[in-house]
């Protein structure tokens, strides 16, 4: 019986050591050891995550590092992390949102500037995953009532002889919605999500867009009015229509119609969106009237080069979509709208095929970088540089954030000596910039 009880005892043992060892070694076990003695620990958490990260274990990640983000909502690392963890699980709205967060309070500009093109490309990917996932759940969505006053306006369908006008469809349906959004009782529908929507059930694809369909379409993007419009070329004119379709009935207004000549486009569109406010029985300011009529551009080139770089860009192909907002704005540099599209083009085409490792490499030597390292050796570096950093380092040689006790506990740990409560708190102090570190060490 002896023997038996001294190899269990001395397989106990060897165990423990082992298990002690494999910890020691093992930044992740170091890491969910800290975690495991103080929970509400931000900087074991964030390590933790990025840790996680770095070994590929992304939902792990994800989770970690938005509590780290619940916990401190200024902490930039964790959300930079819980962003790129949330891409690889196909997650693109937290991922969004993280990326957002870290826009305001990161600490790194070059990555702030990754991000920036990271989150343009992310919004057509979210819009694409958004309209997939309605589309699955349309027996669901169909149940769902919407406002009236949520509104949707998707490509308009245009006939006609004249291919090179196609464009307009676009174009036409973005200034709709620039106009619409003018007003603040009315919550307009995104053009990209809409887009993004159109394309995957096929919109109009037929050249015609009913009011089934768009009753449809606005089930499924969650609106309770559609505008279903058409361009129609005949001859030298043309004509602009719009349809108000309401969404949870079927039922539709009076046809929004405006005639004209391709110089008077402007004027045609102005014409059907005020004719859409009456139908909608909204009452316009003179501030918000006057904003609508104010034209986005006067010349008619710029326009037709515009609505050809949202074509583009909608199929995909981002350097040509710059090049034709880069036409547009050359031809008048005051038309804001494809300026800004520009931008958005452009940063969306420089991160299509950027890795996050790239990402993560713009760290450098930054003070958020020096955390990153830290936690893929086990250590829940404290953010920050200078002195602080500096004491920070020393107190934790002197208080290793793997053997933190939490605070919560009734007693003081078998075998630990206790501290003062200034230095209790594992990782995450604040110590005074004076540059003296005062450690008290009590006889147990």
């Amino acid at each position: 019986m002896r023997i038996v009880r001294s190899l269990l005892v001395g397989s106990l043992i060897a165990l423990t050591v082992a298990t002690a060892s494999a910890q020691g070694s093992d930044p992740i076990a170091k890491l969910e050891a800290a975690r495991a003695k103080n929970p509400q620990n931000v900087a074991a958490l964030r390590a933790l995550g990025v840790a996680y990260y770095k070994a590929k274990r992304y939902a792990d990640a994800r989770t970690v590092l938005d509590q780290a983000r619940r916990l401190d909502p200024k902490d930039g690392v964790s959300s930079l992390y819980a962003g790129l963890a949330s891409e690889e699980v196909g997650d693109l709205t937290n991922a969004r949102e993280a990326y957002n967060t870290y826009l305001q309070v990161g600490k790194t500009r070059k990555v702030r500037n990754e991000i920036s093109g990271r989150l343009t490309a992310l919004a057509r990917r979210e819009a694409i995953a958004n309209a997939k996932a309605a589309v699955a759940n349309e027996a669901r969505l169909s149940n769902i009532r919407s406002d009236q006053y949520t509104i949707a306006v998707p490509p308009l369908r245009f006939t006609g002889p004249d291919t090179a006008l196609a464009p307009l469809e676009r174009g036409l349906a973005e200034l709709m919605i620039s106009d619409l959004s003018k007003a603040p009782s009315l919550t307009v529908v995104e053009r990209d999500r809409m887009q993004a929507l159109a394309d995957e059930i096929r919109l109009g694809e037929s050249g015609r867009v009913d009011a089934a369909t768009a009753v449809r379409a606005g089930k499924l993007i969650q609106a309770g009015s559609i505008v279903s419009g058409t361009i129609i070329q005949q001859g030298s004119t043309l004509r602009l229509d719009a349809l108000l379709v309401n969404v949870q009935t079927g039922g539709t207004g009076a046809p929004a119609s405006s005639p004209g000549t391709l110089e008077q486009l402007f004027d045609m569109e102005k014409n059907v969106v005020f004719a859409l406010f009456d139908q909608l029985r909204i009452q316009l300011t003179p501030a918000q009237r006057q904003a609508i009529q104010r034209r986005p551009t006067n010349n008619l080139q710029a326009f037709l080069a515009f609505s050809r770089g949202l074509q583009a860009s909608d199929a995909g192909r981002l350097d040509e979509a710059a090049r034709f907002f880069e036409n547009a704005r050359s031809l008048d540099p005051s038309f804001s709208l494809a300026g800004a599209r520009l931008q958005s083009a452009q940063a969306a085409q420089a991160s299509v095929n950027v890795p996050t490792s790239a990402i993560e490499n713009s760290f450098g030597g930054s003070d958020e970088g020096r955390i990153v390292r830290a936690a893929q050796v086990g250590n829940p570096a404290p953010l920050g540089g200078g002195v602080p950093a500096t004491l920070d380092r020393i107190a934790q040689r002197v208080n290793p954030p793997g053997v933190v006790v939490s605070t919560e506990r009734s007693g003081p740990a078998p075998n630990l000596p206790e501290r003062d409560a200034p230095s209790s708190t594992g990782g995450t102090d604040q110590p005074s910039r004076t540059g003296q570190v005062v450690i008290i060490i009590r006889r147990p």
